[in-house]
């Protein structure tokens, strides 16, 4: 039987630590782990194993042993650029962009993103969504937990991104009605490519997904993009939701790329 594994923020080795507060009710309550219980505790791709030495009324002490050899990453760095979507949907994606291991997942609000999404999220809502982080690393075996960026409209999330590197491809999920034949299929930068000037899947290092909202990408989303080097590609034969898109663009580039 494998061990129940926690993400514990700063472990780092040997000693006694404190599982987080988020951790106490799933222990004691779901797990009912005990005094001497084994489990594993794991952040920034480090793990250990450790050994609960006690369970108070509001906190669970452990003491942490021996690293052990975590998972493996990607060799690249996935990088998920959503629009945030309605109801729980945008913790469906977070969740399954964690297990498919992306590094890095951006809200940003395009121009058809929904009215109700659009909002920025309260403090509250933002830690459910690394909480759905957390959980789908600690279930799926990862040692590492994606960063989850704040949402942020469209012109500043490309700003922050900055100019696009020679090991970089940045591709954006475009539905089959908006492809024309000079803009489908793979593209990139000409630094370790092929003589059309793609990038072989060995030259690259990050890659960066663009998804859109529900309704859509609208022309000056498209714009946008385009400036700041995303490549148009059709990762599907038929339009599809905006949260099934954003886990087929994910396992897609990831297994293209890996």
């Amino acid at each position: 039987m494998s061990l129940h594994r926690f993400h514990l923020p700063s472990v780092a080795g040997r000693g006694a630590m404190e599982l987080p507060e988020a951790a106490h009710a799933h222990v004691t309550r779901v797990l009912r782990l005990v005094k001497g219980d084994a489990l594993r505790v794991f952040d920034a791709g480090r793990e250990f194993d450790a050994i609960i030495s006690a369970v108070e009324k509001r906190r669970v002490l452990i003491e942490v042993g021996a690293a052990v050899t975590p998972l493996p990453e990607r060799a690249i760095e996935l990088h998920l650029i959503m629009s945030p979507l309605k109801g729980d949907l945008t913790e469906l994606v977070i969740q399954k962009a964690t297990e498919l291991g992306v590094a890095r997942i951006s809200p940003v609000v395009f121009e058809r993103t929904d009215t109700v999404a659009r909002r920025d999220p309260s403090d509250n809502r933002m830690e459910r969504w690394h909480r759905v982080a957390i959980s789908a690393a600690e279930q799926s075996g990862r040692a590492m937990v994606p960063q989850l960026d704040h949402v942020t409209p469209l012109k500043s999330a490309m700003d922050a991104l900055g100019s696009i590197g020679p090991t970089e491809r940045r591709v954006v999920a475009t539905e089959p009605s908006l492809m024309t034949a000079d803009t489908e299929g793979p593209a990139g930068g000409a630094t370790g490519g092929r003589a059309d000037g793609s990038l072989v899947a060995g030259a690259v290092r990050i890659v960066t997904v663009a998804v859109g909202p529900a309704g859509g990408f609208a022309a000056s989303d498209l714009t946008a993009l385009r400036d700041a080097g995303f490549i148009p590609e059709r990762l599907a034969p038929h339009t599809l939701r905006a949260e099934t898109a954003c886990i087929a663009a994910i396992a897609i580039l990831g297994d293209r790329y890996r």
